[in-house]
């Protein structure tokens, strides 16, 4: 029990209403799509770390590959000025340090021994178990080495040997070396922001450069073909700030729109309190009105009674035309009186009636030679559209003519110039729906609002009671009238009681 008196102080609780319908669903919401957010940046940094990858292996290719052509170039160039080993001597001692890339040049015969070197060498070197040598006799084609210490330099180079043949024949070997800081120098010359791992064939790292990533960061790696290279790039990327930046945003535009439809359930939630404590003060003053009006009504109908019975007597003995009109004119204004009165006693108590079960054909029928007389004096055409079967309602007979006439007489007067009325009877499933219509003045949707609100009336001499009072005997028998109108194009009233028996 004390947890729900909790819940149902925290729903009394406009914060925690708003708590519940604006902060957590804008911030649930915002940490899904800053963190989906974030995965679509490190899509992106990996496409990019991808593209950088690509690009740092293709360069690494092209400037090996350049490198290889111009060694190539060399070997043609000894091929066809080869003598003999001076000639050979002379070429690469020109061609040394024209090309900073090449640490030095080596000539080696078929059996691995340099016969000549560019660098100074103290004992005699054989390169014969060198794979990149073997490859390069044994294909006839260039071969580069993977990075290793040269034997002669000591230093960190690749070894690029390319054979020279004549007719068929190696004659000899051509190798190179390549310094490997020119490479490393020329990777870092891309850089960007980016740090660059190259790995040889056994996982050894060869270079590694750029900015150290930090805790997050996309990576790709790439192969290259000439070497038993794998180049792998780091892109680093800030999450947090992605996150909370994309967080941010979203919160601000979500709670915006919380907030507004917070506002707007708030406000319609305020708006039907109001119509329903209007309703309430209507119905409390509908009642107020009925009780006052009953005890006026019986109060005011007993002299009312005496005044008839006086003014018939005194009409018997004055018998003149002149007093004959006034006591015409007291008549009638007294039979008004008394129809007043007759309304606002339905109005003060519309269910002190006994009700019976009647066929709404036929109640319509009774009423129909007064409707056709009045609509003939006015020049309006009245129809009827009654239903095949029988249409049991339980009611009072003399009030549903009642509101029947009620209404065809608004029609009637809402026609001064002749028009059309029309009294259509239905059967809707469990219900008898009862249709009057006319193409008379209408109403606008202001009135249409009034209309069955007590007093409110459109004519001089109305009581503004009849439609009140019709309404009240509508929902004396759990039916429904509503009325529907346009301005200068005629009025429609709905009438829908339940059938007797389906009530």
């Amino acid at each position: 029990m004390t947890l729900i008196r909790f819940l149902r102080k925290c729903l009394r609780n406009k914060f925690f209403i708003y708590l519940l319908m604006a902060i957590i669903p804008s911030v649930v919401i915002s940490t899904g799509i800053a963190q989906h957010q974030v995965g679509m940046a490190e899509v992106q940094y990996k496409s990019q770390a991808s593209e950088y990858a690509n690009f740092h292996a293709m360069n690494t290719e092209n400037f090996l590959g350049e490198t290889v052509g111009r060694l190539e170039m060399l070997a043609t160039f000894i091929q066809s000025q080869h003598k003999n080993l001076n000639d050979v001597k002379n070429i690469l001692q020109e061609t040394t340090g024209k090309d900073p890339r090449f640490s030095g040049f080596y000539w080696a015969d078929t059996n691995g021994d340099l016969l000549f070197s560019t660098n100074p060498t103290t004992n005699r070197v054989n390169v014969s178990d060198r794979s990149y040598f073997q490859q390069a006799v044994s294909t006839r084609k260039t071969s580069v080495s993977d990075a290793h210490i040269g034997r002669i330099t000591g230093r960190f180079i690749i070894s690029i040997a390319t054979p020279v043949v004549h007719q068929g024949e190696v004659k000899g070997v051509l190798v190179a070396s390549l310094r490997f800081d020119e490479i490393e120098a020329e990777i870092k010359s891309y850089l960007k922001d980016e740090m660059i791992i190259v790995k040889d064939g056994t996982d050894k790292i060869l270079i590694k450069a750029g900015s150290v990533p930090g805790e997050h960061s996309a990576e790709s790696s790439m192969r290259v073909a000439m070497v038993p290279w794998k180049i792998s790039v780091f892109i680093p990327y800030d999450h947090d700030h992605i996150f909370w930046q994309n967080f941010s945003l979203n919160l601000i535009i979500l709670l915006t729109i919380t907030s507004i439809l917070y506002l707007s359930v708030q406000y319609y939630i305020l708006k039907i309190k109001v119509k329903k404590e209007k309703a309430q003060t209507e119905i409390h003053k509908l009642e107020l009105i009925g009780n006052l009006a009953a005890s006026t009504a019986h109060e005011i109908r007993n002299p009312l009674t005496g005044i008839k019975g006086l003014i018939k007597l005194l009409s018997e003995e004055y018998l003149d035309k002149k007093a004959q009109a006034y006591f015409e004119v007291i008549q009638t204004e007294i039979d008004r009186i008394n129809a007043i009165v007759s309304e606002m006693l339905v109005l003060g108590k519309p269910t002190a009636y006994k009700h019976n079960t009647y066929n709404a054909n036929d109640i319509l029928a009774e009423i129909e030679p007064i409707i056709h007389s009045e609509a003939n004096y006015t020049n309006v055409e009245f129809l009827v559209d009654y239903h095949p079967e029988n249409l049991p309602v339980s009611c009072v007979k003399d009030q549903l003519k009642q509101v029947i006439l009620n209404l065809a007489k608004n029609s009637l007067q809402a026609m001064p110039h002749g028009g059309k009325l029309s009294i259509n009877l239905e059967k809707q499933s469990d219900s008898c729906k009862i249709t009057v219509a006319d193409n008379g003045v209408g109403m606008d949707k202001d009135q249409i609002n009034q209309a069955f609100t007590p007093f409110y009336t459109l004519k001089k001499d109305g009581s503004g009671l009849g439609l009140t009072v019709c309404k009240r005997i509508i929902d004396s028998y759990s039916g429904t009238i509503v009325m529907n109108s346009i301005p200068s194009k005629g009025t429609q009233v709905v009438i829908t009681l339940p059938l007797a028996g389906e009530k």
